[in-house]
This record gives C-alpha cells, structure tokens and sequence, in this order.
C-alpha cells in the first residue's frame, strides 16, 4: 500500500509540463510533443476551464527533491441540476469532471492512482452543498472505478456508418445548419426545458443533468479546431442542424483523429419525431460525408433517433471506453447506480 505521507496538490507549473509530456505518449500518439502541450493549454483556458475552472492535481512523495509525482489527474467544474428523490425542488449545483487520470509507467501496480482519487473524492465533498457530484469516463471498464465509489452509467450509443462515396440525402433540406453565435440562445432554451423535465414525473430516485451549455460546448469546439489545424483542414464552421419548426436541433462536434475520426452528436435537444430526427440524423452524415469523417455516433440515443438511425444504417454499440461514472456527495444518495436517474447522458459532458 502507498505510504499515507504521500500529499495531493497542485502541479508546479515544471511538474505540469513533465505529466503532460509523459501522457502525452498515451492520449496523443497522433499529435507530436509540441501539438499535444498546445492542445492541452488550449483546453486549459476556455471559457468552461479558464479562471479556476479547471483545476491540476498531483499525487506526491515529497520526501523526495525534487517531490516525484505518483499519479495524477484534473478536474473540471459544471454546472449541474440536481433533484432530491421525492422533492420537486430541482437545486442548481457543481459537478466535477475528473479527467487524464494517469500513472507514470515506473509507478503503477502501487496503488497511487487508487490513493489519489480517495483523496481528491474527500477534497470535492469537502466543500459542503457546494459540489453534488463527479463524474469521470472509464477506459479501463466499469471495476477499478466502481470499487472507489463512482458508479457506471449507460454507455451505449448510436453509430452510424457513413459512406464517403453515396451521394447526399436531399432531406438535408428540412434542416437549417447552426453556427456558434445561433447556440446561446437555443442553449437557455434547452437547459430550461431539461430543468422541467426533471420534475415532470414523480421523482422515485435522485436526478441529476449536466447543463447542455455554450462554455461546455466551446470546450469541444477548441479541441476540434486544434485538430482541425494540425491536420491542415479548415476549421469547422457548422456546429449542428435544427428542424425546419425550431422544435429540435443536434449540436456537434468533430473527431479528426486518424484512428476513427467521427462526427460526435454532443447533444440532441427537443423532442424529436421520428422524422425531425431522420432529418437530423441525415444532416448530420452529410456533414461527416463532407469532413471525411467514417461515422456519426449519438450517446445514449431517444427513441426516435435510435430508429430514425437505425433506419440510416446505425445500430446500437455498447462502449467499454469512455464509461460513464458518477460519484454523489448528496449524503445517501447514490451508493448504487439503481439511486440516480441521470438526465441527458450524451457526449456535451465528456470530458
């Protein structure tokens, strides 16, 4: 077992760089050193992650000079909506989004990464009713997570092949594109209705959402354009499609990575029906028809996309990476994945 003299903290900005450039050869085998140090302080200061919110942590032996870095992880505060089972009081909260969970290779097999998640959990509950949850993306299956308290959600979703040589649908025409500036205001619109639905039936266990807002949704654009750049395509200016009636639209965003580059649906907002979202979903391959993209995937998709999708091709995959996982600091409240409902669990809250 670790020696419980290890400390949590945060990085100097020397150790920064060395976790950086050391994950580096794990989550960025695509991008050289320089591009992927970029594409982090890029991400480091969006609108969702600059000024304070996004914080570095590091577990540490600070016997040693310089202190080694054990292990070592980030988080990201959100803004989530969180509903008491049996209240119709939805209250407006943080979630943190715990992310590049790593362990240098010399360390592993130690226990450190298992100590610093105990810890950073104890720091996060620490702040009282300020922070209702976390939440991180498995990609090492839905055990070593669990056993420290973050309970795996649904990970299916919807992936539809696309093909570069088949000619466009002409049913993109029911659909107008969206831009950056049409999101703000579509974005109150949804996170409204998402607030409204939490209280819509009775409440026989806890729900949480995270808010489907423009600063999340600016953090997955800056990781696109970067990649966009890298790769030297233009940055993508369509952000989504909305039906010819206003009542639903699809935000997404674009994977470039060489390995699998897809079209992600980071959300699907509204009530579609299974037309509005054939029309969605047909605008959506289009546009990864365009980009060169090899597939669009939908997270945990409605009904009517997942039939709609189904009828383009798609079927229904169940993810062992990127697992969704929750962690509650409610007391009493999520101790088993059967005590939360968690409310629009799509891509827009990856991190």
């Amino acid at each position: 077992m670790p020696a419980t003299n290890h400390h949590l903290r945060n990085p100097t900005p020397q150790e920064l760089v060395q976790i950086r450039s050391t994950h580096q050869k794990c989550w960025g085998q695509h991008l050289t050193l320089k591009q992927y140090l970029k594409r982090e302080e890029i991400l480091a200061n969006t609108t969702l992650t600059g000024n304070g919110g996004l914080t570095n942590w590091a577990l540490v032996d600070p016997t040693t000079s310089p202190a080694t870095v054990l292990a070592s992880c980030e988080s990201i505060r959100k803004e989530v909506f969180f509903l008491e089972a049996g209240s119709n009081e939805v209250r407006v909260s943080h979630g943190h989004g715990i992310g590049s969970v790593f362990t240098p290779v010399e360390m592993r097999g130690k226990g450190y990464a298992s100590l610093m998640l105990k810890m950073l959990r104890e720091e996060l509950k620490s702040h009282g009713g300020e922070n209702a949850l976390s939440v991180l993306y498995s990609d090492i299956g839905k055990e070593f997570y669990k056993k420290l308290g973050w309970q795996p959600h649904s990970s299916l979703h919807l992936n539809i092949p696309v093909s570069p040589n088949s000619s466009p649908n002409i049913a993109t025409t029911a659909t107008t594109p969206l831009k950056t500036a049409s999101l703000p205001p579509l974005c109150t619109q949804d996170i409204k209705a998402l607030k409204a639905s939490l209280t819509a039936t009775p409440a026989l266990k806890s729900r949480i959402s995270f808010h489907p807002d423009p600063k999340t949704f600016d953090w997955h654009f800056a990781r696109a354009e970067h990649l966009a750049n890298i790769t030297n395509r233009p940055p993508p200016t369509t952000k989504g499609a909305i039906t010819a009636s206003g009542s639903a639209w699809i935000v997404w965003t674009h994977d470039f990575q060489k390995a699998g580059p897809k079209l992600h649906i980071l959300r699907v907002a509204g009530e579609p029906s299974k037309e509005d979202a054939k029309d969605l979903l047909t605008a959506a391959v289009a546009e990864a028809r365009e980009c060169g993209l090899a597939c669009v995937q939908v997270w945990n998709p409605k009904e009517a996309v997942e039939e709609a999708g189904k009828g383009l091709g798609g079927q229904i995959v169940e993810r062992t990476d990127s697992v969704p996982s929750i962690m509650m600091y409610e007391p009493g409240v999520g101790s088993t994945v059967e005590e939360v409902e968690w409310f629009a669990n799509e891509r827009f809250a990856w991190c």
